[in-house]
């Protein structure tokens, strides 16, 4: 009979160390799995939501749409607007390029966990973290053959604004729409463009695309690429639109 007692102390012991190892497994190794699929879904969300976004402010600059707001939700992430990015157009007519705007413009960034971001700028959409970046949606610019037309979307507020929580609503008016250049005399020889900022690789791979030439070292971006030619129809149009934030 005591031989039988110390069998089942001993079971039971066993049985009782398992059942606590599986617990800590379960919470160091599966909450972390659950941690990491939530924070991927969280910015699956966000990425979800942005697209709406671009819709929204579309409505204002292409539709005449006069606000537009998009309700977004954070959990633990934070939305904010980030430093101003720099974007400059220059326009060859003949005699050599001369600048016909160059505008400081707001990006809106969703800040998840280990610097990923979700990031809307100038009309485009970037996902990137601390090894780089991919483009989920284009900027507004045109360019078939012989017409181009630039499109800059001018989001900006005098200052940054950043806040977390459950939801936030991402307010956008638009303000005023001013025709930097028009040509349709055929004249322009030549456009360039240069973003200034921490996404002007991403930018240059856009442009590129979209058959312009991204000179190394300088980040201008020309179309056509210098061979010559001329552009039938060019314009270049920069949307002014304000943006606030509320909880």
């Amino acid at each position: 009979m005591a031989d039988r007692g110390v069998s089942e102390v001993l079971s039971f012991i066993l049985v009782f160390t398992l059942i606590i190892a599986s617990i800590t497994l379960v919470s160091v190794g599966g909450l972390g799995t659950l941690q990491d699929a939530r924070n991927a879904e969280q910015l699956n969300n966000a990425e979800r939501a942005f697209d709406i976004l671009t819709d929204n402010v579309a409505d204002l600059y292409q539709r005449g749409a006069p606000s537009r707001a998009t309700e977004i939700s954070l959990g633990e992430a934070q939305l904010r607007t980030g430093e101003n990015v720099t974007m400059t157009v220059e326009v060859d007519s003949g005699s050599g390029y001369s600048r016909v705007g160059q505008w400081e413009i707001r990006p809106i960034v969703f800040e998840g966990d280990e610097e990923r971001r979700i990031v809307y700028e100038a009309g485009g959409v970037y996902r990137t973290n601390r090894d780089g970046g991919l483009r989920i949606r284009d900027p507004p610019l045109v360019v078939d053959g012989n017409h181009v037309l630039v499109t800059v979307v001018g989001l900006n507020r005098p200052d940054t604004q950043s806040l977390g929580g459950s939801t936030v609503l991402v307010r956008a008016n638009h303000r005023d729409t001013d025709i930097a250049f028009e040509d349709t005399s055929g004249g322009v020889e030549g456009v360039r463009i240069n973003v200034t900022g921490p996404r002007s690789d991403l930018w240059e791979d856009y442009f590129e695309e979209k058959g312009f030439t991204c000179a190394t070292g300088n980040d201008w971006c020309e179309y056509p690429d210098g061979a010559g030619g001329s552009i039938e129809r060019t314009y270049v149009v920069y949307h002014d639109i304000r943006v606030d934030i509320d909880q």
